[in-house]
């Protein structure tokens, strides 16, 4: 049923959770920059992977994700408005299938414009990226 809905929306970025002491050594094999994320407590780093056609994001293990296990953690869909994100809330809540975890907010980064997150029964978690 979701993973139906979610199938037909473009996958932005998965996102890994990582030991902050990984930063300097992503960071040299990369050549991308970690960012801060005030608003989540972490740092960030968005990493190109040509084989995945994909882009990764590395999350430091702090913050909102200090609980979080080190490794995979969520998939980012691309959703076109604020409206379309509603509807698709109102659609989760309405048939059980997951919760809200945060409001949309804004993200410090260039991948990404304005955030929320759910968790979603026999998915775990998913972003989506408002992108208007």
């Amino acid at each position: 049923m979701i993973d139906n809905l979610l199938s037909e929306l473009k996958i932005n970025h998965i996102g890994i959770i990582i030991n902050p002491k990984m930063k300097r050594m992503i960071e040299k094999e990369s050549g991308n920059c970690f960012i801060e994320d005030t608003i989540q407590g972490v740092s960030v780093c968005f990493v190109w992977d040509e084989l995945m056609q994909v882009h990764r994001e590395y999350i430091t293990n702090e913050g909102r994700a200090a609980a979080h296990k080190l490794g995979f953690n969520h998939v980012c869909y691309d959703i076109e408005s604020k409206e379309l994100l509603q509807k698709l809330h109102n659609f989760i809540l309405k048939n059980r299938l997951g919760i809200r975890l945060t409001l949309p907010e804004p993200s410090p980064t260039e991948q990404c414009n304005i955030v929320s997150f759910y968790k979603i029964v026999g998915i775990g978690i998913v972003e989506f990226n408002i992108l208007t």
